[in-house]
């Protein structure tokens, strides 16, 4: 059976080895791979435990009462998934978008989520950790996901042990700790239609008996998928890569050291969207599109432009993680990092050859320090904890050029300069009070302080003009979860939570108005039961979760058609619904794992009733005032109802000495708005997505040839839609994103 909590006899357990995938057409199944180091040493009836850090100390996933999607780094490898956005595909109940430049980006955790230019002191709702550090900016987290080892998204709020913006959920990212043995890999894939090529190389193992390193890079390129009819050039295309070192450092088992360092780039001619819909009486940027022969529709991918488009951007920082036995049981950890991102991204705005806004230009710094101290008690007593102090600051800095060429009037051509600071500092702890060996109460809470501090300053080159603000505000809060834990038998474990959370507020930065507009900090109360249980005759392993929230003045932000800009509105928010995760290995004899997982996900917004209106809203429609409407009660943008993913594994001999792998995931999205403020043309109709690989190689691994394809069938969808700029007022826009048609490639994987 599986080990629940003291039990050491398990027989059966959770795959650690892969996070599968399968692929279903028609009747078929392929599957999707599990690590090949541990293929070697299980049988193949075998489940092993996953082991995650969701409550800041190594446990049993069976033993965790949260809900949890585990993603293995093969299955990622095996996939050819190795973007931060294919995280969605793997993970039920999270969406994401990828948009208009990495300052634009934000994952959804159900239907909760924050997107926003204004992202000098707003952050998003979903926290994103690589190896225990929080990313302070939601778009430095749009990069690749190499050396992988595992990806916990941990669904509702999080604040008590993670604290920085984790209202939604969190996205933790555990990277390969450094071998004891050489360890060296290497691959290649090549993929149609865009020339996609990516390399990659990893090197792992000892420098001496204490002393461990790990290095490994990673090229990625390929040509764009918007066609500019007017020049020939192509747009939002990839150019990135990056690299990460790690040394860890073992004296004694009562120390360990790691010090781990990354560097990643990006120069892309990205991110630009296509006309989707013409509303009515066309505007000057979709009658020269019409003219040049560019067709409105969801499978448009050209564009008309005369103007630059780019997003460019760079990211590094290190950190120092410390781990200590002080004895007894007892460990000490302290986590210090500093981190920069820079992105420099701008675009011509106006879809035409016209000089309309051709100049819509930004610069972004951005500077973070953290410091984590904790304690970890040992188990087994009747009490055991974790409690810690943590500080945090951030320092950004932007600057704006919009030029808006034909409008006269004052800041219309605005260059802009913003520097924020944030700071916060917390302590927190969590506990269970073990009341037999089946009872476990649990208590958390954070206490923090969190200050944020603005500047902003505008210049009108044209009509020489100037305004500035500045605005400041300190805030106390205290996070805090409550809930019981029960064993029923050593099969099955019973949960029920209470959570409350905190993102704090800060200010609407928006370049096109002279203010700095307070956003009041979001406070999600949830509510969780669940159930993990295990099934050994069954080889199944099978957990649910069901789940209510509310989220008060919940921050979301989406384009004003009449002020072009994208202000901040404070809202609230309800989601409810189930999560459900199945692990299997059905057949004794045969190399197959099966997962599944699923989320039904009822999001709405609670009492809004001053959201801004759509683009061309009429009175009709709801649009008070030509300002305003009443979205309370209405569905969440983003939030399909329901998400689900299926997936597995079959490696097989073939002959005497080859190996033939299936891999495959399969994921579906049923419909969902996707723009806010909440428009009825903008619901993207449900979808589902099939990636699929075969691979041949040796029975000793050291090589796989594999033949993959994303999207198989070539399923067409957008990742968000907004009002066209300068076209008719019901006119909507669209990003079309790569992974929105079939891609077919070919790999190459060393391993020696």
């Amino acid at each position: 059976m599986i080990r629940m909590r003291g039990r050491e006899s398990a027989v059966l357990s959770l795959v650690d080895g892969g996070r599968a995938a399968l692929l279903a057409s028609g009747a078929a199944l392929t599957l999707m791979a599990a690590p090949a180091a541990a293929q070697t040493a299980r049988e193949a009836n075998e489940l092993e435990a996953i082991t995650v850090t969701a409550q800041k100390r190594a446990e049993n996933l069976q033993d965790v009462p949260l809900s949890i999607a585990v993603v293995q780094g093969e299955t990622l490898e095996n996939l050819k998934l190795n973007e931060a956005t294919d995280i969605s595909k793997l993970a039920p109940s999270v969406t994401f978008i990828n948009s208009a430049g990495p300052r634009n980006f934000g994952f959804f955790v159900r239907g909760i989520g924050t997107s926003t230019f204004a992202a000098e002191t707003i952050e998003g709702s979903t926290g994103y950790v690589l190896d225990g550090v929080v990313l302070g900016q939601a778009g430095s987290a749009l990069a690749d996901l190499p050396d992988i080892q595992r990806l916990e998204v941990l669904r509702g709020p999080q604040g008590t042990l993670f604290g920085k913006n984790a209202s939604a959920g969190v996205i933790n990212i555990v990277t390969r700790r450094p071998s004891e043995e050489l360890d060296v890999r290497a691959s290649a894939s090549w993929a149609w239609p865009d020339d996609e090529r990516k390399i990659s190389g990893y090197i792992s193992g000892p420098i001496t008996d204490t002393l461990r390193f790990s290095l490994s890079g990673r090229r990625n390129k390929r040509d764009g998928i918007i066609d500019n009819v007017r020049d020939g050039r192509k747009f939002n295309d990839r150019n990135d890569g990056g690299v990460r070192g790690k040394l860890e450092w073992e004296p004694s088992d009562a120390l360990r050291a790691t010090f781990t360092t990354d560097y990643y780039k990006r120069q892309a001619d990205c991110c630009l969207w296509t006309f989707a819909v013409v509303g009515g009486a066309p505007g000057a940027p979709e009658t020269l599109g019409a003219a040049a022969g560019i067709v409105a529709g969801p499978d448009n991918f050209k564009q008309n432009l005369d103007g630059d488009v780019f997003a460019n951007g760079k990211s590094y920082g290190a950190s120092l993680q410390v781990d200590y036995e002080l004895g007894g049981g007892f460990t000490l950890t302290s986590i210090s990092a500093y981190r920069r991102w820079f992105t420099r991204d701008g675009l011509d705005s106006d879809s035409s050859p016209l000089n309309l806004l051709n100049v819509n230009y930004a610069d972004l710094k951005q500077n973070q320090v953290s410091q984590e101290l904790r304690i970890a008690s040992p188990t087994g007593g009747f009490i055991d904890y974790v409690a810690g102090l943590y500080y945090f600051r951030t320092g950004v800095h932007s600057a704006s050029t919009q030029i808006f060429a034909t409008v006269p009037l004052p800041f219309f051509a605005r260059v802009a300069a913003i520097d924020a600071e944030t700071r916060n500092m917390a302590a927190f702890g969590q506990a269970n009070f073990n009341l037999s060996d089946d009872l476990r109460l649990i208590a958390g809470a954070r206490l923090l302080n969190e200050r944020v501090e603005a500047d902003k300053s505008r210049f009108d080159p044209r009509l020489n003009l100037r305004d500035s603000a500045s605005a400041s505000k300190d805030k106390d809060a205290l996070v805090w979860r409550l809930g019981a834990q029960y064993d029923l038998n050593q099969d099955v474990m019973a949960f029920a939570t209470v959570t409350r959370g905190f993102k704090g507020g800060g200010y609407d930065t928006n370049i096109g108005v002279s203010t700095l507009r307070d956003v009041r900090p979001e406070k999600p109360t949830a509510y969780e039961i669940g159930l993990r249980t295990t099934w050994p005759d069954l080889r199944l392993v099978m957990n649910l979760t069901a789940f209510y929230e509310k989220v008060k003045d919940y921050q979301s932000a989406g384009r004003d058609p009449v002020t072009a800009t994208y202000p901040i509105s404070n809202g609230e928010a309800k989601s409810r619904g189930f999560e459900f995760d199945i692990q299997a290995r059905p057949f004794r004899d045969v190399d197959f794992t099966l997962i599944a997982g699923g989320a039904y996900v009822d999001a709405e917004w609670g009492d809004f009733p001053n959201a801004p209106c759509f683009g061309g809203q009429t009175v009709a429609e709801g649009c008070i005032g030509g300002v305003q409407q009443d979205l309370t009660g209405a569905r969440l943008p983003f939030s399909p109802m329901w998400q689900g993913n299926i997936a597995g594994h079959y490696e097989t001999d073939v002959a005497d000495t080859w190996r033939l792998t299936l891999d495959g995931n399969v994921s579906y999205r049923s419909d969902t708005l996707i723009a806010f403020p909440n428009n009825p043309r903008t619901e993207q109709k449900g979808y589902a997505i099939v990636d699929a690989a075969i691979g041949v190689g040796p029975q000793d691994r050291r090589w796989k040839a594999s033949l993959f394809a994303k999207n198989l069938f070539d399923q067409d969808y957008r990742a968000a839609m907004f009002s066209t700029p300068f076209g008719h007022a019901r006119s909507l826009s669209q990003f079309q994103v790569y992974e929105s048609q079939r891609v077919v490639g070919v790999a190459l994987d060393l391993d020696f």
